[in-house]
């Protein structure tokens, strides 16, 4: 690709990258991902790469890039104000309305239902619920397979990520233009139908751009040089690829790790119960419950620990990064991968061998006050690296990442960390919960099947069908 990259793996130098305030965002990566994966024009890749101002609100000193051409930083503002901002509340509230009625949809009743695929089955209707919260319910009425082609597009991605030229893969070029093709005409229907009259109470979201953070790319984005209509599509493209790429299938491993583990469901549906009283989970605010219900987020960030394995890219444009026992220089891409730090032996807490890190251990990140062997570090690391313990005012086991910082990295680092984090935890856990909670599911095999095809881009591939069983529950928790 013509990139000096260097690999960065130890924690230590991976906590002083992530603090190091020159550190920005890998642009000349995002240039060409922008051009050879989503299909940007050249014309407009460039300005990505011209763009060293940072991804801050107030642009490096040493830059010289307009306003209108800082496309990191708006790129990177609008998304942490629709995923992590004001934005996040109203889209939460949006999806957590629509995925009911999507599992509605699927014929569930009391009776046993057989199903070939629990991965598809979240495709059908996580995605969608995904898609809609965030770009509209119009773009799916007008393009009915609009989610479909996007987990299409996932598959081809790993084929597009040499920067092989259209000659050489027609196919591919031609189905990811076809889903730009798709975004344009739904650009044209919006501004032929959308008022503004039309945007909900909250201020964010209506039927037509779907969320402020769309509303937003369309007055912002088109505004940078040599960005029209064609590459905003293929911008877009990105976005939801982003929005349902990893996020669907996350949430299809979280219920999975629950259901499948009838002793493990019994504890949720139990803590459910304490937890909601009268009320059901469609009732409360999903980031709430991870709040309240220390299991619900222990098992989301080990899910998480087990099946991302992403590789996330930083630079600095203007000066060398001093690391310590490294140095990355001006302009060089540093380049983390989730994988060896989410399987350290030596880091994370196995309980004296009882839960390999390769194995899912919905406790891990739990911290018993009354057990000074619980929590997710390995307690010689911890004793060794003198962690303070958090002090409680009770004796109640919580859940806790304190130490974690360059161990569990999911998200990358820094200030580019994903925006989407907290959306996502909260979309896991609702998805989740739901299912646990109003639903019976029995799978028809003790294991499922991990392929290493999608390796570096997030989470795990599932490597073959998973097939179950699924009905409503007659008293649900």
């Amino acid at each position: 690709m013509g990139f000096t990259y260097y690999i960065f793996q130890d924690r230590e130098t991976i906590i002083k990258l992530f603090k190091h305030k020159a550190l920005a965002s890998a642009i000349d990566m995002y240039e060409y991902s922008n051009n050879n994966i989503l299909g940007c024009s050249k014309e407009s890749s460039k300005v990505y790469r011209a763009d060293n101002s940072g991804p801050f609100p107030q642009p490096h000193p040493k830059s010289n890039v307009l306003p209108h051409n800082r496309v990191d930083s708006i790129t990177h503002s609008l998304a942490f104000r629709g995923f992590t901002g004001p934005g996040m509340q109203p889209a939460t509230r949006r999806f957590a309305r629509d995925v009911p009625l999507r599992l509605a949809a699927q014929g569930i009743s009391t009776e046993w239902k057989e199903v070939p695929d629990f991965a598809q089955f979240f495709k059908d209707s996580i995605g969608p619920s995904s898609i809609q919260c965030i770009f509209g319910p119009t773009l799916l009425r007008l393009h009915p397979n609009f989610v479909e082609n996007i987990f299409k597009f996932d598959k081809i991605m790993p084929k597009l990520t040499p920067g092989f030229p259209r000659f050489m893969l027609p196919e591919q070029h031609r189905f990811r233009d076809s889903i730009a093709d798709q975004l344009k005409s739904w650009y044209k229907y919006a501004r032929e139908h959308f008022d503004p009259s039309m945007i909900d109470a909250d201020g964010d979201g209506d039927p037509i751009w779907g969320s402020a953070m769309i509303r937003n790319r369309q007055e912002h984005l088109l505004k940078a040089d040599k960005h029209d209509d064609d590459v905003l599509a293929h911008l877009d493209l990105g976005l939801a690829w982003a929005t349902i790429g990893n996020l669907v299938i996350s949430c299809m491993f979280g219920a999975y790790h629950i259901l499948q583990d009838k002793a493990l469901l019994k504890r949720v549906r139990h803590e459910l119960r304490e937890y909601l009283g009268e009320r059901t989970v469609h009732e409360v605010d999903p980031h709430q419950l991870g709040r309240d219900i220390p299991l619900l987020s222990s098992i989301y960030a080990e899910t998480m620990r087990v099946h991302i394995k992403i590789y996330s890219a930083y630079s600095s444009p203007h000066e060398d990064v001093d690391l310590g026992k490294w140095t990355l220089p001006k302009g060089a891409l540093a380049l983390v991968n989730s994988a060896p730090s989410h399987m350290d032996k030596a880091f994370w807490n196995t309980k004296n061998g009882q839960y390999p890190v390769e194995t899912f251990w919905a406790d891990r990140f739990i911290v018993d006050p009354a057990d000074p062997e619980s929590g997710p570090i390995n307690p010689e690391y911890r004793s060794a690296l003198r962690i303070p313990e958090k002090k409680r005012e009770d004796m109640k086991p919580y859940f806790s990442l304190d130490g974690c910082e360059g161990a569990w990295v999911p998200y990358g680092g820094g200030f580019s960390m994903c925006p989407g984090r907290f959306i996502a935890k909260a979309f896991m856990i609702f998805s989740a919960t739901l299912l646990a909670s109003d639903y019976e599911v029995e799978f028809h095999e003790d294991k499922i099947q991990i392929s290493d095809y999608r390796y570096g881009m997030g989470v795990d591939d599932v490597g073959k069908p998973i097939p179950f069983r699924i009905r409503k529950r007659r008293n649900a928790a």
